[in-house]
């Protein structure tokens, strides 16, 4: 009986686990639409930018910039994270506050050096203190 009883709250705490696991599972969309077409004559060479958007992400609760840069999907590095503020510059005012359900956009085609840049504006950022405004000046250029 004490057994069975142990079974079954095991069982039970297993579901709940697997229920929040896929609960908090990330979606990244892909903007088929934001790709860049490229033309097919010899003579008109057109230059692809090297930052294009193609991949959106939308905020989950408990995101920042540094977990959703650290992504599979996104950038695989936190310390990337200056691309995507400076990619959502439109919607995202201090890139220690962002909503959820924001929308945000991923650029690919990033130069090694626009991603060095990066890390070292994220490594030179002073360390995270809580405030819930956006601060009126940010400690860098990003």
């Amino acid at each position: 009986m004490k057994f069975t009883k142990t079974v079954i709250v095991l069982a039970a705490a297993l579901v709940v686990f697997l229920a929040i696991g896929c609960a908090a599972r990330q979606t990244v969309k892909t903007d088929a639409a934001a790709q860049p077409t490229l033309t097919a004559s010899a003579e008109e060479a057109t230059p692809v930018p090297t930052a294009v958007p193609g991949v959106k992400y939308v905020v989950k609760k408990g995101d920042s910039l540094w977990a959703i840069s650290s992504m599979g999907k996104i950038y695989q590095d936190p310390f990337e994270w200056p691309l995507l503020f400076k990619a959502n510059r439109d919607q995202v005012a201090d890139p220690d506050i962002i909503e959820v359900g924001q929308e945000l956009d991923v650029n690919e085609g990033l130069t090694q050096e626009e991603k060095e840049d990066a890390v070292q504006k994220a490594k030179d950022t002073p360390p995270y203190r809580p405030h819930t405004a956006p601060r009126k000046s940010l400690p860098l250029k990003y």
